[in-house]
């Protein structure tokens, strides 16, 4: 599983990459400290999951998640809460986030919804793939 991480705050990355470390086939593939750096690293990395901190600056958080979701689709979002609020949760849903995910409780929680964004992940890439036509071709004669 591919990975982005997009925090302001230092110290949080740094404990997510440890964390993430521990984690049989998840590999970091970017992070940064902005929100453009973000847009930029999806573009260019493809994501299956994003890791993005409420905090986010350049641009915020939520217009962050918005501008990923209109070029991957496919990307499954991940937002990490301080103040994890009912009101939050919605505006993020609203923005595109998939899950919201308070900081306090990244060691326990995180391993379990990573699993469920990569399968959702997994899902949605495979109904874009076109499916191949079945059955049998029609076969053209000659003179009709």
């Amino acid at each position: 599983m591919t990975l982005l991480l997009a925090s302001r705050d230092p110290r949080l990355r740094t404990r997510l990459r440890q964390l993430l470390r521990r984690l049989p086939g998840v590999r970091v593939i970017g992070q940064t400290a902005t929100g453009k750096g973000a847009i930029r690293l999806a573009w260019k990395k493809r994501p299956a999951v994003a890791l993005i901190g409420s905090s986010l600056r350049e641009p915020r958080c939520l217009e962050t998640v918005r501008a990923i979701r209109t070029i991957r689709p496919q990307t499954q979002f991940i937002v990490l809460t301080v103040r994890h609020t009912k009101a939050y949760v919605r505006a993020a849903r609203r923005s595109g986030a998939n899950y919201c995910l308070p900081v306090r409780t990244l060691e326990v929680r995180l391993p379990s919804l990573l699993a469920l964004a990569y399968r959702d992940y997994l899902a949605i890439a495979a109904e874009s793939v076109p499916r191949a036509r079945r059955g049998r071709r029609a076969v053209r004669t000659q003179g009709r």
